[in-house]
């Protein structure tokens, strides 16, 4: 007996969505991971200036507090120094007490950026 050849059945076609390599999924994951992970320094980094910021707000007042506690008693001397002045009757007196009692400016001049006046 001869043999036949079997008729085979032609391959079934199938279409499908080429299905999403793992690669491809985690590269995704992992870049919004990276952003995330970006902002959070980002925002970590601004709340750490913001803070400082904050700290030398404070310290500045409470050295400007200190400058009008002095100022205050600058004044003070120098009205009472005047009312020296004032009683002072010798011409030779009242030009030596003119001369000594002149306050003497201050020489650091004050520095307030611009940043600040707004």
């Amino acid at each position: 007996m001869a043999r036949t050849a079997a008729k085979k059945a032609p391959a079934r076609r199938t279409t499908s969505a080429p299905a999403r390599t793992p690669a491809a999924a985690s590269s995704a994951a992992s870049s919004v991971t990276d952003l995330a992970g970006g902002l959070q320094s980002l925002l970590g980094a601004v709340e750490g200036e913001v803070r400082a910021v904050t700290t030398l707000s404070t310290q500045i007042d409470s050295l400007v507090s200190d400058l009008n506690t002095l100022r205050e008693e600058q004044a003070q001397r120098l009205l009472a120094l005047d009312a020296l002045r004032a009683s002072a009757k010798d011409g030779g007196l009242t030009s030596f007490l003119d001369k000594l009692i002149r306050p003497r400016l201050p020489k650091v001049p004050e520095v307030i950026p611009d940043r600040l006046a707004r």
